[in-house]
């Protein structure tokens, strides 16, 4: 399998649009409120500068005091880099107005010798969380695991961040084999939801 893996993961990550060739967008595509929500794709490395400048600002409004609290504390550069990487790939959530609302960064990795596709950010402006919009990304993610041959679907959450760990259980993910025991001392959870079967 590790073998496998390494070859699916590789392979995976190679699509230029793999969204769009693999027919995975979400069918879901309006807010619990009827706003049509529409969805680009792209590398990390395909952003503009402007773009970038946009989702590292949502990230730090939305997750700075998290990071300054946890046990890995925050490193600006740090994560700069890990948004920017060469193998995050990007949904970015447009409103009805051209607006850019929210987006996840995702990538194809190797998790205990397993090809998983790894949901690295989500994050939602305030004013559209708990509207659906997340869910649809998810809902994109795991269509693409499914034609990407990846396993399940993976994200690490804060576990002080109630609000993101009620998401994700909302939507069937459940505590992965590799998450961290409650007496770990640890402060965050390893979740995951099985590849839908095609």
């Amino acid at each position: 399998m590790p073998v496998d893996a390494k070859k699916l993961v590789k392979k995976a990550s190679q699509h230029l649009k793999p969204v769009e060739k693999l027919d995975c967008e979400t069918k879901r595509n309006t807010t619990t409120e009827g706003e049509t929500i529409t969805f680009n794709y792209m590398w990390a490395t395909h952003l503009t500068d402007d773009d970038f400048e946009w989702v590292f600002s949502l990230f730090k409004s939305n997750m700075l005091e998290m990071y300054q609290k946890s046990q890995w504390g925050y490193d600006e550069n740090s994560k700069r880099n890990e948004l920017r990487a060469t193998t995050s790939r990007f949904i970015i959530a447009i409103n009805s107005k051209g607006e850019k609302i929210g987006y996840t960064t995702y990538r194809f990795v190797v998790d205990h010798n397993i090809p998983v596709t790894y949901c690295w950010e989500l994050q939602i402006l305030p004013s559209y969380q708990n509207k659906g919009v997340g869910g649809m990304m998810l809902d994109t993610l795991e269509k693409l695991s499914a034609k990407t041959n990846m396993e399940k679907v993976m994200a690490t959450v804060f576990l002080f961040n109630g609000a993101s760990l009620g998401f994700f259980h909302k939507n069937g993910y459940v505590s992965d084999a590799t998450c961290p025991s409650d007496d770990s001392g640890l402060d965050y959870a390893i979740l995951s939801k099985d590849t839908p079967n095609q």
